[in-house]
C-alpha cells in the first residue's frame, strides 16, 4: 500500500536508514542549507539521507514551531524511487508508464488534516508567511526565502486544472512573488484565461504532500491530463482532496502546510537572487506576478519542505532528471514505437534538461538517429542527446566516454538542430539579456542540440552555494556532531565569476539577517502595473 501521508513516508525512510534527526537547534537562515548542502559536496549519491531538522530558529533566535524535511522528494535516486512506491530506482520508468495510462481520479472529502489550523483575515496580515521555516538556500547570495511546491490553478474557463511545481517567493506576511515561467501550464494558460476576465487567479501552494504529488507536479505531464489522477495511479488508489477555506480549489487533504491565495493579473513585482538548476544564481532582470496571500491552513506540527535548487547536484536536479528520464522514456518506448529503448539517462550535472543519454539494444542500422530524432522532437530543450549501445552504462561518464571516443566520427555521426530553447542556461546568451524571447529568437542567441563549448563565454553571476563564512560554519558543525568523513569536492562554496550588483549583496544581507520584509517593502516601491 502507497503511504497515507508525508509522516508515515518519513517512517520508511527512518525504517530504511534514509533519514538523519537533527535534535540541535538550527538556524533557518544560516546554516540549515548549508547543512544539507554539505552532503551533496561530500558523499556519494548512495550516502545521501533526508534531513529532518526538529528544532529550527531564526537568524534573531526566534524558535519556530514548525521542523524542516529536507530531502525527502529527491536527496538521491533511491529516495525518489521510494517515493514512487518502488523498490528501486530502475523500476520508476515502468511505474510511470503504468499510473499515466491507468490514472485513478482524485475524490473529494468532507474534512482533513491540513485543516487541523486554519489562519484567516487578521492573523495572515500579521504572521501569515512569517509562521513558515522557509529557510535561505544560498547564504550570502541568496535575496530571496521560498517555497519551491506544488501549485495547483485550475483553468476559470474550462475548469482544467493544472498541477505543477513552481516557487513562490515570500514578500510580506500576506503577499508573495510566483516564480512561474510565462511558458507553463498555470500561466500560458489559466493566468491568461484570468486575465481576460479582470480577475485574479486562485491558486493554492502546497507544502509536505506524499511524494507522488511532488512528482506529477515536477514532470512536463501533456495539457489537460488532471496530474492528481496520475497521482492516483501512483499510489494504486485515489488522491483524498478537501476544498480550501477562501479559494474554489481542492487540495490533498493529508498535506502538511498549504497556502491559499490570489494570483494577480494586474499587479507584477521583481525577482530578487536566486539559484537556479544550472548551477549559477539567477539574478533575472524581469518582474512576476504577486499572490495576494488569503489564508494559510496547515496540520498541528506541520512539517515544511524545501525543494533544493542550484548547483548540481542538488534535490531539485535528482526530481527534474528523474522525471525528464520517466518521460523519455515513456515517449520513446510506447509512444513513438521503439521497444529498442532500455533506459534513459540525464546525469545530475545536466539539470534534468541539457543532457542525455539513451541506451538502447539496436537491430537496425537506422535506429539510433531514430531515436536521436524522436528524443530531440519530444521537448524544445535540450543541448547533448547521445544514444549508446545496450553494453555501455549511460549512468557510468567514463563508460560514455568511451562510446563517444571509440564507437563514432563526428563528420557521419554528429549532428546539430538550430532553434532550441536555453531556458535558464546562461550559455546561451548574457544572463543580463532581459526576455525570455530576446534570450531564445532570432539567431544568434538560443541554443542547438549536440556538441558545444562547454566553456564560460561572458561573466556569469556567482556560483549558487552558500559563501565561504556560511560553509565552513556548517562544516565544524558537521563535524561537531561527528557525522560521517567527508569527501567534499570543488566547488563545495559559492563565490563570484564576474561583476555582482552591490543592491544583490544587499538584499542577500537582508535575507542572512532574517530581514526578508524589508526586502519586500522595497520591492513594494517597484510594483508596476502590467500593460495591456
Amino acid at each position: 500500500m502507497y503511504y497515507h501521508d508525508l509522516r508515515e513516508f518519513i517512517g520508511e525512510l527512518e525504517r530504511r536508514g534514509k533519514l538523519l534527526r537533527w535534535k540541535r537547534p538550527v538556524c533557518k537562515d544560516t546554516e540549515l542549507m548549508p547543512l544539507f548542502r554539505l552532503q551533496f559536496r561530500g558523499l556519494a549519491e548512495e550516502e545521501r539521507k533526508a534531513f529532518l531538522f526538529e528544532r529550527v530558529r531564526d537568524v534573531q533566535g526566534r524558535s519556530l514551531t514548525m521542523q524542516v524535511l529536507a530531502g525527502s522528494y529527491g536527496a538521491s535516486r533511491e529516495i525518489f524511487a521510494l517515493g514512487m512506491g518502488c523498490e528501486s530506482p530502475e523500476e520508476v520508468y515502468e511505474k510511470w508508464h503504468h499510473a499515466v495510462n491507468h490514472p485513478i481520479e482524485p475524490v473529494v472529502i468532507s474534512s482533513g488534516p491540513v485543516h487541523e489550523e486554519i489562519h484567516l483575515g487578521q492573523e495572515i496580515q500579521e504572521m501569515g508567511l512569517s509562521e513558515l521555516p522557509a529557510p535561505v538556500e544560498e547564504p550570502g547570495f541568496s535575496g530571496t526565502i521560498r517555497t519551491t511546491t506544488p501549485f495547483i490553478t485550475r483553468d476559470p474557463d474550462t475548469g482544467v486544472r493544472n498541477v505543477g511545481t513552481y516557487s513562490g517567493h515570500f514578500r510580506a506576511p500576506d503577499r508573495m512573488m510566483a516564480g512561474i515561467g510565462t511558458v507553463h501550464h498555470a500561466m500560458i494558460y489559466h493566468w491568461r484565461s484570468a486575465r481576460s476576465r479582470k480577475e485574479p487567479l486562485p491558486v493554492a501552494i502546497t507544502v509536505g504532500t506524499t511524494p507522488n504529488i511532488v512528482a506529477v507536479g515536477s514532470a512536463n505531464i501533456p495539457y489537460g491530463t488532471d496530474e492528481l489522477a496520475v497521482a492516483g495511479g501512483i499510489a494504486g488508489r485515489a488522491v483524498e482532496l478537501v476544498r480550501c477555506k477562501t479559494v474554489p480549489l481542492e487540495v490533498p487533504a493529508t498535506a502538511e502546510i498549504v497556502i491559499e491565495g490570489e494570483l494577480s493579473t494586474e499587479w507584477q513585482e521583481p525577482y530578487s537572487a536566486y539559484g537556479e538548476y544550472p548551477g549559477y544564481m539567477a539574478a533575472e532582470n524581469k518582474s512576476n506576478a504577486v499572490i495576494k496571500v488569503t489564508a494559510i491552513t496547515h496540520r498541528k506540527d506541520a512539517i515544511f519542505t524545501p525543494i533544493l535548487v542550484g548547483l548540481p547536484p542538488s534535490e531539485s536536479n535528482c526530481i527534474s532528471r528523474t522525471c525528464r528520464e520517466m518521460i523519455l522514456y515513456n515517449f520513446l518506448k510506447y509512444y513513438c514505437n521503439l521497444p529498442v529503448v532500455q533506459e534513459v539517462c540525464c546525469p545530475e550535472a545536466g539539470g534534468g534538461w541539457n543532457f542525455w543519454v539513451i541506451r538502447i539494444k539496436k537491430s537496425h542500422p537506422s535506429q539510433p538517429r531514430q531515436v536521436l530524432y524522436a528524443a530531440a522532437g519530444q521537448d524544445s530543450g535540450g543541448k547533448v542527446i547521445i544514444v549508446v549501445d545496450d553494453d555501455i552504462n549511460p549512468k557510468d561518464p567514463e563508460m560514455v566516454n568511451w562510446a563517444l571516443s571509440f564507437s563514432m566520427q563526428p563528420h557521419r555521426d554528429v549532428e546539430i538542430l538550430e532553434g532550441r530553447v536555453p531556458r535558464l542556461d546562461p550559455s546561451g546568451a548574457p544572463p543580463t539579456l532581459a526576455g525570455a524571447r530576446e534570450r531564445s529568437f532570432p539567431p544568434p542567441n538560443g541554443t542547438s542540440v549536440l556538441l558545444i563549448d562547454a566553456t564560460r563565454k561572458w561573466p556569469y553571476p556567482p556560483v549558487a552555494l552558500p559563501k565561504k563564512e556560511f560553509m565552513e560554519r556548517a562544516l565544524k558543525i558537521w563535524q561537531e556532531e561527528k557525522l560521517p568523513a567527508l569527501r567534499l569536492k570543488s566547488p563545495w562554496y559559492g563565490y563570484t565569476l564576474g561583476p555582482w550588483e552591490k543592491e544583490e549583496e544587499e538584499n542577500a544581507r537582508l535575507i542572512v539577517a532574517g530581514e526578508y520584509l524589508k526586502l519586500g517593502e522595497k520591492m513594494a516601491k517597484r510594483r508596476t502595473r502590467l500593460k495591456t
